[in-house]
């Protein structure tokens, strides 16, 4: 049976650029899917934000993007995911909205390994949701969880494969190198931008789980499951929304996208 094709966008938001590793991924599997991408980057990041404010923010940005009519929600922000997605689907209790955390987990226990250290903000490791959610599906996995503030600011500045990412990521994970994990699972859309230098540090000895690779398989999954895929070689077109954008905003976000955003707005958004 032929389902009609569905040619709204997908909406994708984030609490800064991260989400756009989600974005790249997705155009790269789903080329044919216009994305919405909002970035409320007057208020990155999230994770060191409080529940409530992150729920605040969480409906407010998931408001704008259906005001898009947008057919979905991807949450690429994986502190919204670990704190906020009861509070979105009660919410909007008849819409399609998936959080990159799922998409995480997912990805973590299919690869069958057995010991796996979650990286994350502080909000998303003190909800213990990857350890909560793994467990869920196969409580014999190890889970270690470490909070990595810093890592953030220095993926929205680019300061990710060099001696000074080293010596951060040697902070946080000196005891694991001792006694490392099977996998490593990147559970902020921001830190696959430290892939390279993780791979290094590890001596290519850990497998890094890219949730933004997942984010995208999950999504494509889900579209097909649920009749909702564009049509097939009509092409995409993405717009890209912010709360602020300052004057390195394009070179910042090129990182994350792997080319220059097009179309991209500065909005302010207002609590109801």
């Amino acid at each position: 049976m032929l389902h009609k094709a569905d040619n709204r966008p997908i909406g994708v938001f984030d609490s800064g650029l991260g989400g756009l590793t989600v974005v790249a991924a997705l155009s790269r599997l789903l080329p044919d899917e216009d994305i919405v991408y909002l970035g409320d980057t007057a208020r990155v990041p999230y994770g060191d934000k409080s529940v409530d404010s992150i729920r605040s923010f969480a409906l407010q940005d998931a408001e704008f993007l259906f005001s898009r009519g947008v057919k979905m929600i991807v949450v690429a922000c994986n502190t919204v995911s670990s704190v906020a997605m009861k509070t979105l689907h009660q919410n909007y209790p008849d819409a399609h909205i998936l959080g990159v955390l799922d998409a995480g987990i997912r990805a973590a226990v299919r690869t069958g390994l057995k010991k796996i250290t979650v990286l994350g903000t502080r909000a998303t490791i003190n909800s213990d949701a990857y350890r909560r959610g793994i467990h869920a599906v196969d409580p014999s996995i190890i889970v270690e969880s470490i909070a990595c503030p810093l890592l953030v600011p220095m993926a929205e500045e680019g300061i990710v494969d060099n001696e000074l990412a080293c010596a951060v990521l040697d902070i946080y994970l000196k005891q694991v190198k001792a006694d490392p994990p099977d996998a490593v699972l990147l559970g902020c859309t921001h830190y696959p931008l430290f892939q390279k230098a993780l791979n290094r540090y590890f001596e290519n000895g850990v497998r890094i789980i890219d949730s933004a690779t997942a984010c995208a398989d999950y999504v494509s999954d889900f579209i097909s499951a649920n009749a909702l895929s564009a049509t097939p070689g009509k092409g995409a077109k993405n717009s890209f929304f912010v709360t602020d954008m300052h004057s390195e905003f394009s070179v910042h976000a090129a990182r994350f996208l792997s080319r220059p955003p097009e179309r991209v707005q500065k909005i302010v958004l207002t609590e109801d």
